[in-house]
């Protein structure tokens, strides 16, 4: 009786790795990471069968959206929180590609507040070895060599999210400073010729570079130029939603 019971459950066992391995392979991974709960909560609000997950400081919700299943985190705010999250789903789930969806402060005046932006390529503009000859933002030479060194978005997952979308393109200095100050701002438009500041992509780009996975980073645009602190904490509720709608319309419609 005992070896029958145990066959029994061994027999289960076969059955639900099976199953479980049947859907993985039917439903492609696609990470998704956003620095607040402000930012993330469409995303959690469209996704099926939703399960929650803690693994020591990382929460993680997997749920179903469209033809994909879902790996969605709230990182927290900054390079490091921002580096480790992306590393841990890496490393974890193993996503066909991570989406990085947040708000950003315009550097531009061309990018104006509530602009939906896909950030072509990032940089960490607080890295500073300047004292051994390098310029601000010099990372490595894995692009090039003597220069800032900037990461990018997948080309094919731009082509993706620009068609579906009226969005534009621009450029992300990354760092772990609040960029508010108008005289900052103007500083890193003119050193890295960048459009928008935040405090996470470049750091998702750099780690998901490290694992050669694709990355997409999606901003709406939060404050202007201009000294905007308190801009951003008006506008980022209704803000923070807009990069989310955004992954959800094309996720959803991918067939």
């Amino acid at each position: 009786m005992k070896k029958k019971l145990i066959y029994c459950i061994l027999f289960l066992l076969i059955i639900f790795t099976i199953i479980g391995v049947w859907f993985v392979s039917k439903h492609e991974t696609v990470a998704i990471i956003g620095a607040m709960d402000v930012e993330i909560e469409e995303i959690l609000s469209n996704l099926s069968n939703v399960r929650n997950k803690q693994y020591s400081e990382f929460k993680i919700t997997t749920g179903n959206l469209g033809k994909y299943r879902i790996v969605l985190s709230k990182s927290g705010v900054g390079k490091v929180a921002s580096a480790t999250t992306t590393q841990f789903i890496i490393d974890k789930y193993k996503p066909i590609y991570v989406i990085n969806v947040g708000i950003a402060g315009s550097l531009s005046p061309d990018l104006k507040v509530g602009d939906t932006v896909i950030a072509e390529k990032m940089v960490q503009h607080d890295f500073d070895i300047t004292q051994f000859g390098k310029p601000r933002g010099y990372i490595d030479s894995e692009t090039e060599p003597d220069k800032p060194t900037f990461f990018y978005s997948d080309k094919n997952l731009i082509a993706k999210f620009k068609d579906s979308n009226s969005v534009k393109l621009g450029t992300i200095a990354t760092g772990d400073i609040f960029v508010s100050d108008s005289k900052i701002k103007h500083k890193l438009r003119e050193e890295f010729g960048a459009d928008m500041a935040d405090m996470e992509s470049a750091a998702i780009a750099h780690a998901a570079r490290r694992n050669n996975t694709p990355v997409i980073i999606l901003r709406a645009i939060s404050d202007g130029v201009k000294d905007t602190e308190n801009e951003y904490k008006q506008n980022k509720p209704d803000i923070a939603k807009i990069p989310a709608l955004m992954a959800v319309k094309v996720l959803k419609a991918d067939k």
